[in-house]
């Protein structure tokens, strides 16, 4: 059966009809939003002038008339040579005139009427003077009315129990409200005027002409309404247009995608496929053609721990920037980045962790580096990246110092906060390498290089890195050969007494013997050791051959004290580290006070006080003895030597050197000696070499020291002949014995 091709025209048509059915829809939508703002504009409006309008008038108006009465009952105090006595409540509003008689003083009526006038002047408003007749039971006026602001004069009538005052006043409680004035009601004050005896002899009725102020407020509510309600309309109207604009934006970017697809196009991304309406149904539609070549993709180019590219994105990018650079136009930098140690991260926590570290590093590098920045993790933890029109270094140079700070910062996880070491080895296209391979090599040696480097971090390639890193390669190779082949030595370095000249323990040091050059150097083979994580079998090995040595010189009988053995801080750290020594000293049957773990200052710098504390309590309760080498070199916290169980401390041999001819270096020499004999800790002083410094370290009470005065480290099965032929000058010779803690 043949199968129906569907028509380009009618698919255009069927995106069309989708389409003018999404804009009717929002079409509708935009208009009752408009509307719902319309209403909710002219309610807001409407709110707002009634508030303005009825706090505007109460303030002014309370306000107005408050000043009124008190400026009234003041003058009339004052004008009848305080015949009235003005009584005011907390806010100073008046309550009461009380009158110095029984009768209001009727004397001078035409004082009464000037004082009357004059108040009406201050206040700009009606005033009347009224007093109390108890034959009509109302109050009549007895100075003559004033004129009102308006013009108009006030009538003389009485005010009787229709009034609104009348019941106040009647009572002796002063009225503030609307009272009828020559046909008007005006806001008025009325006061109670009352006898020595408290009885209600008369009252003073002010008023201010209130018509004025609320008309002037209304008319300057109203301008600011109609402003509002101006620039409210015009919001309306550019926000609907804007809302419009912003709904019919996905639309017109849906049709380009639809664009793409019809031309062959593979887009990156659908827009808008999360919406719950008809921008998302047809969204949808069209990111169910692209999701099976997405995934195609997806499998064929990207990393899925990471989401960066994979080998293939990588190698093919690199290919491309290598084509385009022959152009002589363009140019780029290669950086290649891996973590130090991060195979223990997986031994330690599980792969599910370090796919987590991994992941957490891509997102901070995506951080730094930015979009255009094609990044590539190639393998376990080794990541690429290739930055363009970057010939020169200089972008690399600069996104690399940020890389690694962001990197260095601890990565928190629920199982624990983990802390890994970047490097970064640069490379520039094309002039370090003209071909893929090339490429990925130089920017390996270069990564080889960084890590060589103290303090940076990352190195740029250099024609003279293929000879060095070839040399430390095959550094790496051999020290993994000896390692297995077991071809490594010890050698053991005596501690002495400086007083009793008796042997107090043995150092046990690490030698790796050469055919061609004798002895290799610690100094070139533990730096490696340490960049490629041989350090933990290195330290296996020295712990495992010392406990085995010392085994031996305990069943023959030879009283060494204690073999002290240096433990690196990543040994330390090493989840069982406590439980492999006890392993070890049970398998070699070696009492565990006759094994001493040093350990330097390092180990607090990654690791928190309480995780030391409790690697160092699980080695006390195994009963080893545990001393702090260096001490003095590196991190020195003396909290740490109170809080943790160290029974032993090793003083860095640069306090010693030439301390018997610097007073200053002797006296800090001394201060170091106290304080380790304060805390109870036996002092060692490393680095003896001469009678002076010998001579000093006894005389301030050194418990040992160790250095070549006496011997340097020697074979174990030379170290007895060299006991007995430590001789010099002076004839001092040394005894194996056993030294009491001080």
């Amino acid at each position: 059966m043949p199968r129906t091709k569907t028509h380009p025209q009618g698919e255009k048509q069927g995106f069309g009809a989708i389409i003018k059915f999404g804009l009717h829809s929002l079409v509708f939508r935009i208009s009752v939003i408009l509307l719902i703002m319309v209403l909710c504009s002219i309610a807001m409006v409407s709110s707002l002038s009634y508030f303005e309008l009825s706090k505007a008038t109460n303030d002014n108006a309370r306000a107005r008339i408050d000043r009124a009465a008190h400026a009234a009952v003041t003058i009339l105090a004052t004008g009848t040579n305080n015949v009235f006595e003005p009584i005011f409540d907390s806010q100073g509003n008046p309550l009461a005139l009380k009158s110095k008689s029984e009768e209001l003083p009727f004397s001078n009526i035409a004082k009464l009427t000037r004082l009357v006038t004059v108040i009406g002047d201050t206040n700009q408003g009606n005033t009347r003077l009224f007093q109390w007749s108890e034959t009509t039971r109302s109050f009549k006026p007895i100075a003559p009315g004033t004129q009102t602001v308006d013009g108009e004069e006030a009538s003389a009538v009485a005010l009787n129990r229709y009034h609104p005052a009348f019941a106040n006043l009647s009572k002796g409680v002063p009225f503030v409200g609307d009272v009828p004035v020559a046909d008007h009601l005006r806001l008025a004050y009325l006061t109670p005027i009352l006898s020595d005896k408290r009885q209600v002899i008369g009252a003073i009725e002010v008023d201010v002409g209130s018509m004025d102020d609320l008309s002037a407020a209304e008319s300057r509510l109203q301008t600011r309404i109609l402003s509002a309600a101006f620039v409210i309309i015009v919001g309306a109207v550019l926000a609907g247009f804007l809302l419009l604009r912003r709904e019919l934006t996905p639309l017109r970017q849906l049709a380009k995608t639809a664009d793409e697809l019809a031309s062959g196009m593979q887009p990156t991304l659908v827009p808008f496929a999360d919406r719950q309406d008809e921008i998302g149904d047809l969204a949808h539609g069209l990111e169910r053609v692209t999701d099976l070549q997405d995934k195609l993709h997806k499998l064929a180019y990207i990393d899925q721990v990471t989401t960066a590219g994979n080998r293939a994105r990588y190698f093919a990018d690199l290919n491309d920037a290598l084509k385009r650079s022959r152009s002589g136009n363009f140019g780029a930098s290669l950086l290649h980045l891996d973590f130090n140690g991060f195979s223990k991260i997986n031994d330690t926590f599980g792969q599910q962790v370090g796919n987590r570290v991994l992941l957490q590093a891509y997102v901070r590098l995506a951080n730094v580096f930015g979009p255009s920045a094609q990044i590539a993790r190639i393998s376990a933890d080794d990541f690429c990246i290739l930055l363009p029109y970057d010939s020169d270094g200089a972008t690399a140079e600069c996104c690399t110092k940020r890389a690694l700070e962001l990197l260095s910062a601890p990565f928190k996880l629920d199982e624990a906060e983990i802390r890994v070491e970047p490097s970064i080895g640069i490379a520039l296209l094309p002039r370090d390498a003209e071909d893929a391979e090339t490429a990925h090599r130089v920017a390996g040696l270069a990564l080889r290089a960084a890590k060589a480097t103290d303090g940076s971090g990352y190195a740029f390639f250099a024609a003279r890195f293929n000879e060095r890193i070839q040399t430390e390669m095959l550094m790496e190779t051999l020290l993994r050969a000896a390692l297995k082949t077991r071809k490594l030595v010890l050698h053991y370095q005596p501690q002495i007494c400086p007083r009793t000249r008796t042997l107090t323990g043995l150092e046990a040091l690490i030698r790796w013997p050469s055919e061609k050059r004798g002895f290799i150097p610690p100094s070139e083979f533990i730096p490696i050791a340490e960049k490629t994580g041989l350090i933990l079998d290195l330290g296996q090995y020295v712990l495992e051959e010392a406990c085995k040595q010392a085994a031996r010189w305990t069943k023959s009988g030879f009283d060494f004290n204690q073999v002290s053995v240096n433990v690196s801080p990543l040994q330390f750290r090493q989840p069982n580290f406590a439980e492999n020594v006890k392993s070890i000293l049970e398998w070699y049957e070696l009492p565990a006070n006759r094994l001493c773990l040093e350990v330097t200052e390092n180990v607090f710098v990654d690791t928190s006080e309480q995780s030391v504390h409790d690697i160092l309590s699980k080695l006390q309760k195994i009963g080893v003895q545990l001393s702090l080498d260096d001490f003095g070199s590196g991190y020195s916290s003396l909290i740490y030597l109170h809080r943790l169980p160290f029974k032993e401390l090793k003083i860095d041999r640069a306090f010693l050197c030439d301390a018997d001819r610097s007073p200053q270096k002797g006296q800090l020499f001394q201060a170091i000696i106290g304080l380790g004999r304060s805390l109870g800790l036996r002092v060692i002083a490393e680095g003896a070499e001469t009678d002076g410094e010998l001579a000093l370290a006894a005389a301030l009470g050194c418990d040992s020291v160790q250095g070549f005065y006496f011997s340097a480290a020697v074979p174990a099965e030379d170290l007895r002949d060299r006991l007995q032929e430590i001789t010099g000058t002076s004839g001092r010779k040394v005894v194996a014995g056993r030294n009491s803690p001080a």
